[in-house]
């Protein structure tokens, strides 16, 4: 009930027309942001990956935004149905999610399977596919491709890039608002 509760609280897109505007590249830098700090939540709160990523299998077809699902589930659907909302966002048929690999990856993560190797070549697949993202992001997916094996310290550098990233545009992100609760 208090992961319900928190979804509610803190949305980045609470309504479809806030995303009115935007391109598809801006869609796909927060999807980005958010599948990796999904991959640093499976680390520290696996409870928290697991109920998310349960809730985003719910719909797992993607076939619309959602106002009752995460930010992430949105992202993903604004991705793959980017024209059936081209009449908020501009469009790009060069950006694409591979999504049987990220259903894949999800039904590990709700299954306590999380396989840290495919989950990296996911974000690896996504970053080549997603080509105008910074190249801040890029150092950051490396680093949280090797998260188990750092010390806490470089944890928490980790996690205070991604936040700092993720301030410029997804503040009121439900997973931004979960990133600031984590201390290494």
């Amino acid at each position: 009930m208090e992961f319900i509760r928190e979804l509610n609280e803190s949305r980045l897109y609470k309504r479809l027309g806030q995303v009115d505007g935007l391109s598809v590249h801006d869609i796909a830098e927060r999807l980005f942001e958010h599948l990796l700090a999904l991959q640093i939540l499976v680390h520290e709160d696996p409870a928290y990956a697991k109920a998310l990523a349960s809730q985003i299998l719910k719909q797992q077809q993607f076939n619309g935004f959602r106002t009752s699902q995460s930010d992430l589930y949105n992202l993903i659907n604004l991705v793959i149905n980017q024209d059936q909302y081209s009449h908020l966002m501009t469009t790009d048929a060069g950006i694409g999610i591979p999504e049987l690999r990220l259903r894949r990856n999800l039904y590990d993560i709700k299954n306590g399977r999380y396989n840290n190797n495919d989950y990296s070549a996911l974000m690896y697949l996504m970053q080549q596919r997603f080509d105008k993202l910074p190249s801040s992001l890029f150092g950051i997916r490396r680093l949280a491709s090797d998260y188990k094996n750092m010390s806490p310290s470089n944890r928490d550098n980790l996690i205070k890039r991604l936040r700092l990233h993720m301030r410029e545009r997804g503040i009121q992100s439900d997973l931004f608002q979960k990133l600031l609760s984590i201390n290494p």
